[in-house]
């Protein structure tokens, strides 16, 4: 390997995946000396990470923080499940629950007040962490002006009801917005809900969503996890055939569908056209059944 290669590589490791560690150390050992000096004169401790300004001799004023590192007194390398460049997979923290609304607002087409009755708010993604912590996921940018924030998400909830019983509609299936049907002792994951930021589609950052929550149905030794996949895709063809046509035909791959396609390609197998699952007009309110057995689960060991 050449110099100028190891270089590169070794640069891209520190910008893309060493930058928190790199940034946290340099915002402590900056604030440290002015810290320590408003501590002498207040008598207060000062928060490291805290934005704060100081007046120089000249009457010129210095920022010693920048108002995105707020996210690193958070931080912890532990955390994290997979890395992207630039983006890291975790579970979801409580300093996720705002720009993770966000995300999912967003990649609806949804401003961040506009009405929405099947959108998570704030308080709905903090209770869903205490509920199932583990089960929570969030994409974090971890470099650049919008570090801190969460640019995809993905909600899960155990339950005990299989996917050879009748499918609930969503609502129905999750108990309400807070996940009050979570079963802390089922044997299935369903999946509840999934958003990527438009800005961050097509960039592996779905797939790495997906594949933390293959990891989980793996360590809780679940039976599998299944979820409806929307059929996006119908809005193209409403003229042409109902849903469940339609639905058919994607799951006999002689349509493909922008959601249900490549979640079949992800390993998930289709089981049924799902009807009246959940207002969404573009899929005619329809989905698929889609079940990824857990090729690891063991019966004979308690989950």
């Amino acid at each position: 390997m050449s110099k100028s290669h190891e270089d590169r590589e070794a640069l891209n490791r520190a910008l893309n995946y060493d930058w928190p560690e790199i940034q946290k150390r340099l915002i402590e050992e900056a604030a440290k000396e002015a810290a320590k000096e408003a501590a002498e004169k207040s008598g207060e401790e000062r928060d490291p990470y805290a934005p704060h300004w100081t007046t120089n001799s000249d009457g010129t004023r210095t920022l010693h923080m920048s108002f995105d590192s707020w996210w690193l007194k958070h931080f912890d390398r532990e955390d994290v499940i997979f890395e992207l460049p630039g983006i890291i997979v975790m579970n979801a923290k409580d300093w996720n629950a705002d720009s993770a609304v966000a995300s999912l607002r967003a990649a609806y087409g949804l401003e961040l007040h506009e009405e929405c009755d099947d959108c998570f708010a704030r308080a709905d993604v903090l209770k869903h962490i205490e509920r199932f912590p583990e089960g929570q996921f969030a994409a974090i940018r971890i470099s650049g002006p919008a570090a801190g924030n969460t640019v995809g998400m993905a909600v899960t909830m155990r339950a005990s009801r299989p996917p050879t019983a009748p499918v609930l509609p969503w609502r129905e299936a999750i108990g309400n917005l807070r996940l009050s049907a979570h079963e802390p002792d089922g044997d299935w994951l369903y999946g509840v809900e999934m958003a990527v930021h438009p800005m961050y589609q097509r960039k592996g950052v779905g797939t790495a969503l997906y594949d933390a929550r293959k990891r989980l149905v793996s360590l809780l030794n679940l039976r599998g996890w299944y979820m409806v996949g929307m059929l996006m895709g119908y809005r193209d063809h409403a003229d042409k055939m109902d849903a469940v046509e339609y639905g058919n035909r994607v799951i006999a791959r002689e349509i493909t569908d922008s959601t249900v396609t490549m979640q079949m390609n992800r390993g998930f197998r289709p089981a049924r056209v799902i009807t009246d699952y959940v207002d969404e007009p573009a899929a005619g309110d329809a989905g698929v059944l889609l079940i990824w057995d857990n090729p690891r689960f063991d019966p004979g060991r308690a989950t």
